[in-house]
């Protein structure tokens, strides 16, 4: 079984790319490939901390931001967990 057809349902694309922000990706900036405005054939490069190949226990951090959790990330109190790749560097 597939993802359900209304997986991805957005009404623009600013608000389907608020998602992950709100669940603590950050887009990486001039990343290869990163989508050009205007060009519909362009994608986006997200990365999170707590989203390494090989960690999966890492996943559990991964949680909607409330206004505490993002001032907490803010204050530093949130490491880094794993290094980053060539890609995200």
């Amino acid at each position: 079984a597939g993802p359900a057809l209304d997986s991805f349902k957005a009404a623009h694309f600013g608000s389907f790319v608020q998602q992950p922000n709100l669940h603590g990706f950050h887009k990486v900036p001039g990343w290869a490939g990163s989508a050009e405005p205007g060009d519909a054939r362009g994608w986006l490069h997200f990365r999170s901390p707590s989203f390494c190949h090989d960690r999966p226990d890492l996943l559990l951090r991964i949680k909607r931001l409330s206004r505490a959790n993002r001032q907490r990330l803010a204050a530093g109190l949130e490491g880094r967990s794993c290094q980053l790749s060539r890609f995200q560097q």
